[in-house]
């Protein structure tokens, strides 16, 4: 009962959300290490996608600990969302008198953007596994060897189309504002900030969201204007495809000029 009350009250509900924050900016972190291994070549990061399916295999079975940590993150970033709803409907009715002061509707202002942000966050979240994870949707080819995902030549098609790369980088942009905002208050709900450490604060959230912004955009950036070599690259002397990759395939209409 206690925790009940605990997790019904104000103080309670901002630490879910600042516990469910923190671990989503921590799969982040982890997620945008990952995409760096792009930048290595086909095999480093389709090696890495295979790796992370056998993890603990010999404890949880095959892409089992994977599906353990999407479960635990896909859950945090739903209880986040309901939680910020809850507490700001919980906020409104302890004030229902307009705000007048200007801090007061300025914590409104950044209250109700990171709601709509979280909310765009999250239907993103599920497009983007299922294009690039079960392949359900197609807005190009899904190319797949034994079940897997090849990730190199998905992501390579995925982002000749112009308006692909361009929504993910709007979306990465949104995450990189939410998560400055949303890692500031964590070291405020913790009670960590004072005037002698909140200058530290703020530029460790500011790193921490420019920094993610620019490895998740770099992505679409680089696949989009060349830098990163095609799939067809990869092919042997020959003319046999390497392990990692496929034949060459036709670009979908809409690609980069």
């Amino acid at each position: 009962m206690q925790i009940l009350r605990f997790t019904r009250s104000s103080l309670g509900k901002k630490i879910i959300v600042a516990v469910t924050g923190s671990i989503m900016i921590g799969f982040l972190l982890l997620h945008a290490y990952g995409n760096m291994h792009a930048y290595f070549g086909a095999n480093e990061i389709n090696d890495y996608s295979t790796w992370l399916r056998t993890f603990a295999e010999h404890l949880f079975g095959y892409g089992g600990f994977l599906w353990i940590v999407r479960v635990v993150v896909g859950g945090s970033l739903i209880v986040h969302v309901i939680t910020v709803i809850s507490l700001i409907r919980q906020n409104r009715a302890a004030r229902p008198v307009r705000y007048r002061k200007t801090s007061r509707r300025r914590r409104v202002i950044i209250g109700l953007t990171m709601l709509f942000s979280g909310l765009i966050i999250l239907t993103f979240v599920v497009l983007h596994i299922l294009q690039f994870t079960t392949g359900t949707i197609e807005p190009t080819p899904f190319h797949e060897s034994n079940g897997l995902g090849i990730v190199y030549i998905n992501l390579y098609q995925a982002f000749q189309v112009w308006w692909i790369a361009w929504i993910y980088i709007f979306v990465v942009a949104i995450v990189a504002v939410h998560i400055y905002h949303g890692a500031w208050s964590v070291f405020q709900t913790f009670g960590w900030n004072n005037a002698d450490r909140n200058g530290f604060f703020r530029a460790t959230a500011a790193t921490i969201a420019i920094g993610l912004f620019l490895s998740f955009a770099s992505v679409p950036v680089t696949f989009w204007t060349g830098i990163m070599p095609p799939p067809a690259s990869l092919m042997t002397e020959s003319n046999q495809p390497s392990p990692d990759a496929t034949a060459h395939v036709q670009l979908p209409q809409g690609h980069r000029p």
